[in-house]
């Protein structure tokens, strides 16, 4: 992985997305705007918080259906918006994300 720059996004192994602050004197430990996390916990990081995104992700209520670059090189986001048709969005549509591993970690399953 490439070194991560104060100020961009990361993302971690458990679905958490947060602020790169800087990382403390042992190298191991990632501080960041909400939280701390171990450096290898770090799976992805970017200036841009749409390069941070997945397919089942979360965004502004919708879940990702597809991610991809439009036109070569703005990525945009496909979600599942409402049944008649599906939103598209990019870098600046983004308000919120529950990424898919902190969703199934905190759904509630009803049943067996």
């Amino acid at each position: 992985m490439s070194e991560i720059e104060i100020g961009e996004y990361v993302r971690t192994v458990e679905g958490y997305i947060d602020i790169f602050k800087d990382i403390n004197d042992e190298g191991n430990i990632v501080r960041c705007k909400k939280r701390k996390y171990w450096l290898n916990s770090i799976v992805k990081h970017s200036k841009n918080i749409i390069d941070l995104i997945e397919v089942g992700d979360y965004v502004n209520g919708d879940e990702v259906l597809d991610k991809y670059l439009f036109a070569g090189e703005t990525p945009v986001l496909e979600t599942s918006g409402n049944s008649i048709n599906c939103k598209c969005l990019c870098n600046d549509d983004i308000k919120s994300i529950v990424t898919k591993e902190i969703f199934e970690r905190e759904s509630y399953k009803v049943g067996k």
